[in-house]
């Protein structure tokens, strides 16, 4: 299997990209690691962490794709930043991937608890925060059943986009996708153009 410049933070994070985009990724401990991986890199990069509460440092060369709505942990969780070489992006999850997928599930009508996972935040965090969340194939079972979330599959079809296209990126159509003005439909048909 394929592995993609692509640096998640967490295990989860690890996991639901990875499964997003059918290759494996580079996990990295820590919101700085990632953050240095991607500024330090001289080729195609992604980077997917948390909105701490204290944001990694990122390079003066990133700007904010605005979206419809701010990220605000609840109805909007994910910011997509840009570098202005046109090759490197960051997406921060706010506050962490944990309360997105939560989020996600309970929008979705998800019983996590048929999954085996508790339906509490904490309890949620608690598995998901295990080495054993990076490979977890009920994790896998958990995000195909949250797949119709809206910010999910804007996320995803973001992602897919960067990925087939990275050095031919146009910043305005994936910003299109991770607004959710442009749709899965779109995006096959972008990519079978070329």
């Amino acid at each position: 299997m394929k592995q993609m410049n692509v640096f998640p933070e967490c295990y989860v994070d690890t996991n639901l990209v990875g499964h997003i985009l059918g290759c494996k990724v580079k996990h990295k401990s820590t919101c700085n690691e990632v953050a240095k991986a991607v500024n330090n890199a001289d080729c195609f990069a992604i980077g997917i962490i948390d909105a701490d509460k204290r944001l990694a440092t990122m390079d003066d060369g990133f700007y904010v794709l605005t979206r419809s709505s701010e990220a605000d942990g609840t109805n909007k969780h994910i910011t997509m930043y840009a570098h202005k070489d046109g090759k490197r992006f960051m997406f921060t999850i706010k506050p962490a991937m944990d309360k997105f997928i939560l989020d996600a599930a309970t929008s979705q009508n998800v019983d996590l608890e048929k999954l085996g996972y508790p339906s509490s935040l904490e309890g949620f965090k608690k598995q998901t925060k295990r080495i054993q969340a990076a490979e977890d194939s009920k994790l896998k079972q958990l995000f195909d059943m949250i797949g119709d979330y809206p910010e999910l599959q804007q996320f995803r079809n973001t992602l897919k986009y960067l990925v087939k296209k990275q050095y031919a990126i146009d910043v305005d159509v994936a910003r299109q996708f991770f607004d959710g003005m442009m749709s899965k439909d779109d995006l096959v048909a972008i990519l079978q153009s070329n």
